[in-house]
């Protein structure tokens, strides 16, 4: 948070590219392996190959920023590759069937439902369970997919191309992680440390094919947080970026409320900002405009709901425990943290390590994703260690505001997490996608260690990130064969 962005770099640029590739794999692929033929597979070998050489042409001269332009190559072939193999109906959370009716309840139905009849459902979304999320997703899908299918009406059923989004919104976070690292003033291998931490975590591979809401919500509270970086970092704090901030906040919400979370370090660094600033009414009456367009934007569709039918503000939908009364768990508070073992499946650090890796897809009944998934989760386990022990370090021998606004970061997270844990008290509850925006701050943190932390810490950092890299990369190259 010390160091301003560098000038002449422009964040749309990069998200221009963003939207090329995606739209590029679109055209090439339908991003369906099975419309795969020599002719389409030799277009995209050919244009991932101008891709990567744009991306060393671009780079440094500097062995470094090398490095980082090789992780970003990788980083998006993997994704790419991901999309490809996965389809609209694989790997998904609460997406149903495209092209099944369900009694409105999926998230594909809430797509369907909006190109059908080009307006919200008019029903209590209390009693339609997915449909209680607001709308963002959807709606950009049903825009999209009707574009989509007027531009090439014969691919009028392939669902899979909406994961073109999907790629897009993983690229951009993917973008946006690499420009936070040239915020935090870290030496080169730090820098490129803390990048790899995000470019090859299984989370953020699994977003780039995921058709639910949290990619596009993660995208924009990652977004608004690193604007709130570039906007503190500024000697004249720019109003237009403060109301880019409220924008990502309030789209962010309206992809998925939970995005909203991410306003507890903003807030802070809001206040900070605040008392510091020789003209408080000038950005006092700017905080009013912030929230004008935060608010609305964050939390219409509760409104609507509440208005309509009375659903509360923060409800959340749970899951058919008639159907599966497996889901349900009724365990003391301290079995859910110190539990171990086989068959203890309501462990929260457990079973979120296991869902950060594998993203609750189960993958120990083939040989050999077992064996490297066993290494991956070890790999993160003990990654995860280090980001802990980095961060205590850094508070004891640092204490910036930029080591405050992480860990407000990090802990507001995961005491959210904890309390919808036992507030929802599910299986399916616990979860890693719902607290992906912590992956920045143990980016961070992990970027410290190479300048603060003692030296068998700092090894044990840097090791565990490139064993969590590497294996990472060879399991999400390999899912494709279990299917």
């Amino acid at each position: 948070m010390e160091k301003s962005i560098r000038k002449g770099s422009r964040l749309i640029t990069d998200i221009a590219a963003c939207a090329v590739w995606s739209l590029f794999v679109l055209i090439a692929t339908g991003c369906n392996s099975a419309l795969m033929n020599p002719l389409r597979l030799a277009v995209l070998l050919l244009g991932f190959t101008g891709f990567a050489c744009l991306m060393v042409m671009s780079a440094g001269k500097g062995r470094d920023e090398k490095i980082i332009a090789a992780v970003t190559i990788i980083a998006v072939a993997i994704r790419t590759f991901y999309v490809l193999y996965t389809g609209a109906q694989q790997r998904q959370h609460d997406m149903g069937e495209f092209g099944i009716f369900h009694d409105y309840n999926y998230h594909s139905e809430y797509i369907e439902y909006l190109i059908n009849n080009h307006r919200l459902l008019d029903e209590n979304i209390a009693e339609h369970w997915q449909f209680y999320h607001p709308p963002l997703q959807h709606i950009t899908c049903a825009v999209f997919f009707s574009i989509y299918k007027s531009v090439a009406p014969s691919y009028g059923n392939n669902w899979d191309a909406l994961q073109c989004l999907s790629l897009f919104y993983s690229l951009v976070t993917l973008t946006l992680a690499k420009r936070f690292t040239d915020l935090w003033n870290l030496k080169p291998k730090a820098k490129t440390l803390a990048y790899l931490t995000v470019a090859l975590h299984p989370q953020l591979i699994v977003f780039s094919g995921a058709l639910n809401n949290d990619p596009i919500a993660v995208m924009f509270a990652i977004a608004a947080l690193y604007l709130t970086f570039v906007w503190y970092g500024e000697e004249k704090k720019s109003f237009a970026k403060l109301m880019g901030i409220g924008l990502c906040v309030g789209l962010g919400m309206m992809g998925k409320l939970s995005a909203g979370i991410v306003a507890v370090p903003i807030g802070l660094v809001m206040v900070k900002a605040f008392f510091e600033s020789k003209k408080k009414p000038v950005m006092f009456f700017q905080y009013v405009a912030f929230m004008a367009v935060c608010a609305p934007l964050g939390l219409w569709y509760q409104v609507r709901s509440y208005v309509l039918w009375k659903v509360p503000i923060t409800y959340v939908a749970k899951p058919d425990l008639i159907l599966n009364p497996g889901l349900i768990i009724d365990q003391p508070a301290w079995k859910r943290f110190l539990a171990f073992g086989d068959g203890v499946d309501y462990n929260i650090i457990t079973e979120t390590l296991d869902a950060a890796v594998f993203d609750g897809d189960y993958y120990r009944d083939h040989t050999i994703l077992a064996l490297i998934g066993y290494l991956l989760l070890a790999a993160f386990s003990v990654f995860v260690i280090t980001v802990f022990a980095n961060m205590v370090v850094c508070w004891i021998k640092d204490r910036s505001f930029t080591d405050l606004v992480m860990t407000v970061l990090f802990l507001s997270q995961l005491a959210s997490y904890v309390y919808f844990c036992f507030s929802y008290p599910y299986t399916c509850t616990m979860s890693f996608r719902y607290i992906v925006p912590t992956v920045i701050a143990g980016a961070y943190y992990t970027g410290r260690a190479k300048d603060l932390s003692p030296h068998l810490l700092s090894l044990l950092t840097t090791a565990s990130v490139y064993a969590l890299a590497v294996i990472s990369l060879v399991f999400y190259g390999l899912v494709w064969i279990k299917g």
